[in-house]
């Protein structure tokens, strides 16, 4: 593996991490109000996204070739994509203007 493809994967395992730390912080600031179910489920779908990028960082970086690895990465990833779309829908619908 290239230098380059190792630093890139090196920095996205570190953004991962700080990823997690503010959606588990956030979830635990958000409980209940108006915001608390958005941010829970846009702070939930970070915290899937952040996880299965560090799987394909991993993935990459330790070279495995191991299918699967690759399946639920994408599947975490999937979920967590669902889980920032509920949440913005539901941000949006709290703050836009009733037609």
């Amino acid at each position: 593996m290239e230098l380059y493809h190792v630093v890139i994967n090196i920095v996205s395992l570190l953004i991962n991490v700080g990823l997690v730390y503010f959606a588990v912080r956030l979830l635990s600031v958000f409980r209940g109000g108006r915001m608390g179910k958005p941010w829970m489920y846009i702070s939930s779908g970070v915290l899937a996204l952040a996880i299965s990028s560090s799987i394909f960082s991993l993935y990459y970086l330790l070279e495995l070739e191991v299918a699967v690895t690759r399946a639920v990465g994408g599947l975490i990833m999937m979920i967590g994509g669902l889980l920032i779309l509920i949440g913005m829908y539901h941000e949006y619908k709290s703050w836009a203007k009733p037609s």
